[in-house]
């Protein structure tokens, strides 16, 4: 699997900024429904960040999937320029 943060389409604000809050958003009902409601001790702390960054991985990869079928020549999916 391709590490979106190695394409430009993984540098950009924009990207970046909506895969953040699409992780927050879909983070919270999950561990509501997994009954961790509040986060209270350093477990449910990392298991909230395990979740969230999961989430953010799979974003970034749908992401990407959507760019290579949408437009598989896009300069969004060249390397990143460092």
């Amino acid at each position: 699997m391709t590490d979106v943060m190695t394409t430009s389409l993984g540098r950009t604000w924009w990207f970046a900024a909506a895969m953040g809050f699409l992780s927050a958003l879909l983070t919270f009902p999950l561990l509501r429904e997994a009954g961790m409601g509040s986060r209270e001790n350093w477990a449910q702390w990392l298991v909230y960040f395990l979740c969230f960054f999961t989430i953010w991985r799979i974003l970034g990869f749908l992401g990407w999937l959507a760019i290579v079928l949408i437009a598989p020549k896009s300069k969004l999916l060249d390397p990143a320029k460092r």
